[in-house]
């Protein structure tokens, strides 16, 4: 087993090697600066962005919210239904699923206060 760890570690660190590779070649010697032009950027497309961004994070929110509120719900029931040694695992379970609710409701309201922050600022 630790032999096939090593071969499969080798050959990620080969692909991975040639990927970068791969990328750098590509453009060498094709690429002219001064050919790139580019175009006016106006503050309508930044608009556009904040109002889908925000839509979208409106929808994450919602969506981990309720997943999240069914999720406790059920290992609620499952643990005021249980025996005692079934409260001991599901004291278990319940800390990665704290985690994880912590993690749901926290990064999009992180985001969310980032895109109001960023929204506000006039270009």
């Amino acid at each position: 087993m630790n032999k096939k760890i090593k071969i499969l570690a080798i050959i990620t660190i080969i692909i991975l090697g040639m990927c970068i590779c791969s990328s750098v070649f590509a453009t060498a010697g094709k690429v002219n600066p001064d050919d790139y032009k580019p175009k006016d950027l106006s503050t309508e497309d930044a608009g556009d962005f904040i109002t889908i961004a925000n839509s979208v994070i409106a929808a994450i929110r919602i969506f981990g919210t309720v997943v999240a509120v069914v999720a406790l719900m059920a290992l609620g029931i499952k643990y005021m239904l249980g025996s005692t040694q079934e409260k001991a695992t599901y004291k278990e379970t319940m800390i990665p699923y704290l985690v994880g609710a912590v993690m749901v409701f926290a990064i999009p309201n992180i985001i969310g206060i980032i895109l109001d922050l960023v929204s506000q600022i006039k270009f």
